[in-house]
């Protein structure tokens, strides 16, 4: 009996999230070093996501052609030179080089995804979609906590450590990952181009549900962006403890997405649970510019948090059950696509609206993002309403489906 890759995939993802989870708290405050303004560094993490979102969909077809290993590795040797050419950053230009480049292949999150959708059956990719966002969690609780020590030792070691570790992963990837056995198959019969694409491919609930998630990416993202300098600014946090609060985050997603998701989809399905988290996030977000102190700030960071680790992994996993077997790597790198233009809107707005907040007492600085950000979460809740009649399947449980 072969051994299943799923964990060899999870821990290369998970390797590759600690170093973006070391760069996200650390890059705001590094980028004041070049004198950059609010709306640069809203610009220049927003650099990243517009890369992914163009990057996204190719990396995506490309991996449905030829492969998921080779994709996965070039983009770990390509994030290797983002992080080198950042370590040695001498101006705001060259930054915004290597944030380019790291967006680029960053992008290859959608094709580690499509890899899991290939060996997974469709009544589990909750679960193991909500792995993914589990690595993503325990990248932001190693990543921030290994950044904050490395950045005591100096600026830009966090940088060189996230390049010696895109380095091993590829070697891994080289080692111990091995192709799907489903895409092999695929490649084998040489289907032509265009006959992979089916009418499920392009109808059903995908279109709405891909609207869906760029607005809740935007409007995390508006929120996410701004925590380092509202941390700062408001509460008095250095950059470790701001390094910290990143880690608080990752832990709640841990917890919800390492291990409860997949009981909680398999009870109330993967419509109720990403509703239930927009509307979370939306309240939670609404409700920051009453936080006076660090302890009511983290109380609703909970929400934030717990909402976003039912929201995301749901709302990937419904796209994949409803993409045909031979187009998840274009409809998941879609999907991955549009969160990756939220995280270009969400940031540069976020940029622009704490400026009109800068003239205010340290209390209220953060309060316009926020409050934005809450609106538009909310829009995102009204829009997954949708989806329970363009995609009725999607409100089911799995149990539900058996039934039938």
């Amino acid at each position: 009996m072969k051994k299943s890759p799923l964990g060899t995939i999870l821990l290369i993802v998970f390797i590759d999230l600690i170093g973006f989870g070391m760069i996200i708290p650390i890059l705001p405050l590094y980028a004041k070093n070049f004198a950059a303004a609010e709306w640069q560094i809203g610009f220049l993490l927003a650099s990243y996501s517009f890369m992914q979102f163009l990057a996204a969909p190719v990396l995506g077809f490309l991996s449905d052609r030829f492969g998921r290993k080779p994709i996965l590795l070039l983009s770990l040797l390509g994030s290797a030179v983002g992080y080198l050419i950042m370590a040695n950053a001498h101006s705001l230009t060259t930054l915004f080089i290597a944030r380019i480049i790291a967006g680029i292949c960053g992008a290859s999150v959608g094709t580690a995804a499509a890899y899991i959708a290939d060996i997974t059956p469709p009544e589990n990719r909750s679960r193991r979609m909500g792995l993914i966002g589990a690595a993503f969690g325990v990248g932001f609780v190693l990543g921030p906590a290994i950044g904050g020590i490395l950045s005591q030792l100096s600026t830009v070691a966090p940088f060189w450590f996230g390049a010696l570790l895109a380095v091993l992963n590829a070697g891994a990837v080289v080692m111990f990952l091995p192709e799907p056995e489903r895409h092999v198959l695929r490649s084998e019969s040489r289907v032509p181009v265009g006959a992979e694409v089916s009418d499920r491919t392009l109808s059903g609930g995908i279109p709405v549900l891909v609207i869906t998630y760029f607005v809740a990416i935007a409007a995390f993202a508006v929120v996410t962006m701004i925590y380092p300098q509202v941390l700062d600014r408001r509460f008095g946090l250095n950059q470790s403890q701001v390094n910290f609060v990143f880690v608080f985050l990752g832990l709640i997603g841990v917890l919800i997405q390492g291990g409860a998701i997949g009981r909680l989809a398999k009870r109330f399905g993967d419509y109720r649970l990403a509703a239930v988290g927009l509307i979370l996030m939306a309240v939670s977000m609404a409700v920051m510019p009453f936080a006076h102190n660090i302890g009511s700030f983290l109380l609703f960071t909970v929400g934030l948090a717990a909402g976003n680790s039912l929201a995301q992994p749901t709302l990937t996993a419904m796209a994949s059950r409803l993409a045909a077997a031979t187009s998840q790597g274009r409809v998941i790198g879609t999907v991955q696509s549009a969160g990756s233009l939220g995280r270009v809107v969400g940031p540069s707005a976020g940029g622009f609206m704490l400026g009109w907040d800068r003239s205010g007492s340290p209390l209220v600085y953060g309060n316009t993002p926020f409050v934005v950000g809450g609106i538009v979460m909310g829009l995102a809740f009204l829009l997954s309403l949708a989806l329970r009649t363009s995609a009725p399947s999607l409100s089911q449980t799995p149990a539900e489906i058996g039934q039938k």
